[in-house]
């Protein structure tokens, strides 16, 4: 499998369109495309930001490793796993938690304990 393929797999996995994969990685879709096919080489910028969106290593995208969880995974899980455990709903509210940074999962848990907090008073 290519690193085109495995981009379409990880990508597909998030319910993800190439447009909206793209904008994410802020490249033009049409390079997306291209890179998705195989007819253009993905560069190192590319390549570094397509695996943090999508959560897997560099090497797995380049077919080097056979295990997808990027280094942060377990830090990531452990704050889903939180707000799951706090807020059993939050899976309706966010398609898919463990698509977000770190950073934004923070923001997620900070901002719903301020949403509850002014409910309250």
């Amino acid at each position: 499998m290519h690193t085109g393929q495995r981009i379409i797999q990880l990508r597909l996995q998030r319910n993800w369109t190439q447009k909206e994969l793209a904008k994410r990685v802020n490249i033009n879709v049409s390079v997306m495309n291209r890179i998705e096919s195989g007819d253009r080489p993905v560069k190192g910028s590319e390549l570094t930001a397509i695996a943090d969106i999508l959560k897997v290593t560099t090497d797995y995208l380049l077919g080097r490793a056979e295990r997808q969880a990027s280094s942060n995974s377990s830090q990531e899980n452990e704050s889903v796993k939180c707000i799951q455990k706090k807020f059993p709903d939050a899976d309706a509210m966010f398609r898919d938690l463990t698509t977000l940074t770190p950073e934004e999962i923070q923001d997620v848990y900070d901002y719903t304990l301020f949403k509850i907090s002014r409910r309250k008073q």
